[in-house]
């Protein structure tokens, strides 16, 4: 039986901005590649056509990193033409998998875009670039925290969501926690000292988790492709379907959110992958 859209239930309110958040797609050059025995194409194409049976319109769709594998240009323009038809304004940040030249010269036209805030009604969405070149963990650039304080001292109404990839604070994985943000502390120091801050959203451990920060709440989102074992000293692929994150955000700062998966893992899943 086909589930009731998210968007229409009770607790989303009309005036609410009702977001859609994508991650770790691993998109490749070919549509036949597939990673850990996933083919990652059209295991996204499947979230998105779930989206669409159950989430639909959003407002917005925000793809917070890892669109590619392996950096092809291939890979970034087909995950452009996929989002031109949907018809919704979408912005995406880079992982560690993706460079943030890459995604500035490519994803530089409506309704795709990569930028580092956007307003839209009562909320200011700021996305932060933690990609450390060579490296799988993370680093935030100092001058993006800085210029995110500034945006918010502009808008002293405005309510915050920070989007970025990698994880602020553990998620309980040794190996995944090795890949924190290195540099937490300036961007911290801003989520404690703003009250406007109502969230932060994050991909990276393919996994859906959630914590706070300073009385604010912090989401993690599975993969689009494959998900890694919760609470797992070395890596491990976890035997759950993929799945997005829904966001209803609320005119006085309240976030309502949930996660949907398909029904099913992807065929071929290999969960006894040494790495990826």
């Amino acid at each position: 039986m086909k589930k009731a859209n998210v968007f229409s239930s009770a607790h989303c309110e009309p005036s609410s901005i009702k977001v859609l958040q994508l991650t770790d797609m691993h998109l490749m050059a070919s549509v036949d590649d597939q990673l850990v025995g996933v083919n990652t194409e059209e295991s996204f194409l499947s979230i998105l056509s779930l989206a669409q049976q159950q989430s639909w319109p959003p407002d917005l769709i925000f793809l917070t990193g890892d669109l590619s594998q392996d950096g092809s240009i291939q890979s970034y323009q087909r995950l452009i033409e996929h989002l031109k038809k949907l018809g919704i304004p979408c912005y995406v940040l880079p992982g560690n998998h993706d460079t943030s030249s890459t995604l500035t010269s490519l994803f530089s036209t409506p309704p795709v875009m990569y930028q580092p805030f956007l307003h839209h009604k009562q909320w200011l969405f700021a996305f932060l670039n933690s990609e450390t070149p060579g490296e799988e963990g993370g680093t935030l650039n100092e001058q993006e925290v800085a210029n995110l304080q500034q945006e918010i001292d502009a808008h002293p109404a405005k309510h915050v969501l920070i989007c970025l990839h990698h994880q602020l604070k553990p998620v309980g994985s040794q190996w995944l926690d090795s890949m924190c943000v290195a540099n937490p502390a300036s961007l911290l120091y801003l989520i404690e000292n703003n009250p406007s801050v109502q969230g932060i959203i994050h991909g990276h451990v393919h996994q859906s988790f959630s914590s706070t920060i300073a009385g604010s709440p912090v989401y993690s989102t599975p993969s689009t492709c494959f998900q890694f074992k919760p609470f797992s000293q070395e890596f491990a692929i976890d035997n759950i379907a993929p799945g997005y994150r829904w966001l209803s955000l609320t005119p006085n700062g309240g976030i309502h959110t949930d996660v949907i998966r398909l029904a099913t893992t992807p065929n071929n899943l290999d969960q006894n992958s040494a790495g990826y």
